[in-house]
């Protein structure tokens, strides 16, 4: 073999490998992108991972809450409904009730009509009778008095229909016309405010 066959097989051995070192370069270099690539995949995948429990997170602490404040809607309620049937209870009880204390005030004063009546059977002293049911009187006007009720006064004044109601008109040369000359029932006032008129008779002038 001549030295030329030498050299060129030579040159041929060192072409090829310099193409098998550029197949192993550029194989590294795909490795290398590749395992970059990967690796930002799997960064990527990580991150949204992580997103998705925080997502997941907030979405079970919104529950909660919403439960916690379902709750809290739930008892509002219970409570609205147990105050309104003890407002109900206590407005009954207060209706009910609502005399007793004059209830109480008016007991001892029948008792002494009762008395007075009992009295009355026995005996016919009509003017011992007459003073007990003076007193009695007496007493049911000092009540209604303390509870704010005062009698109209009406005889003698000029016809008011806030505070009169005629029942009767008559002629009268004694006194001005639409003048109150008589009074058939009294009539009363509580705190001011008419609680029954009284029933009158009016006067009118006198025809000729």
């Amino acid at each position: 073999m001549s030295n030329n066959d030498n050299l060129e097989k030579e040159h041929e051995v060192n072409n090829n490998n310099k193409e098998i070192e550029q197949d192993n370069s550029g194989n590294d270099k795909e490795m290398q992108e590749d395992s970059a690539a990967a690796s930002s995949e799997t960064s990527d995948v990580e991150e949204k991972a992580d997103e998705v429990t925080k997502l997941k997170e907030e979405i079970e602490k919104y529950q909660a809450e919403a439960k916690q404040n379902y709750d809290r809607y739930l008892r509002a309620i219970a409570e609205m409904e147990n105050m309104k049937k003890r407002v109900a209870r206590e407005r009954e009880e207060y209706v009910k009730f609502a005399a007793l204390s004059l209830i109480k005030k008016l007991l001892p004063i029948i008792d002494n009509l009762d008395r007075a009546l009992n009295m009355s059977k026995e005996s016919s002293d009509y003017e011992v009778l007459f003073k007990g049911v003076e007193m009695i009187s007496d007493s049911l006007h000092d009540l209604i008095k303390k509870e704010g009720v005062e009698g109209i006064e009406a005889v003698g004044k000029p016809f008011d229909p806030q505070y009169h109601e005629p029942l009767a008109v008559e002629d009268s040369s004694e006194h001005p016309e639409n003048t109150v000359i008589e009074e058939l029932q009294k009539g009363y006032l509580m705190h001011g405010r008419v609680i029954r008129p009284s029933l009158v008779k009016v006067s009118k002038k006198t025809t000729p």
